[in-house]
């Protein structure tokens, strides 16, 4: 049965991600460049998303009734995202540069609102 929750879950994730970044950088000196990308984090969004439909099929016992409520929490959550980067450093001496992609926080922040309203709603909180 949770091969089959996750499954549905995965199936409804709608949201589409992407990124570019372009970092160019001549005729300079002493330049660091850090950039970090959290895409990473799908795997706690799929988790989130397969929790929240567990916990309505455990709630509700009518599992078409589940189905449908778990499809609509879930597709509060879809999302689309992009993110374009594009940094030139010419002629420059000592210069850092930080950047940080975080597309996937908010796609997590909308599924843990909808988690905690949800155990909320069932009283668990």
């Amino acid at each position: 049965m949770s091969n089959q929750i996750e499954l549905e879950a995965a199936n409804v994730n709608k949201e589409i991600q992407s990124s570019e970044e372009l970092i160019h950088i001549l005729n300079s000196c002493d330049v660091t460049v850090n950039t970090t990308d959290t895409k990473a984090a799908i795997s706690l969004q799929a988790s989130l998303q397969a929790v929240i439909a567990l916990i309505v099929n455990i709630a509700i016992a009518d599992s078409t009734t589940a189905d449908t409520i778990t499809q609509e929490l879930l597709q509060t959550s879809k999302i689309k995202q992009q993110t374009v980067q594009k940094i030139v450093i010419d002629g420059s001496q000592n210069v850092d540069v930080t950047t940080t992609d975080t597309q996937i926080a908010a796609n997590i922040q909308v599924l843990l609102q909808v988690l905690v309203a949800l155990l909320a709603e069932l009283d668990i909180l």
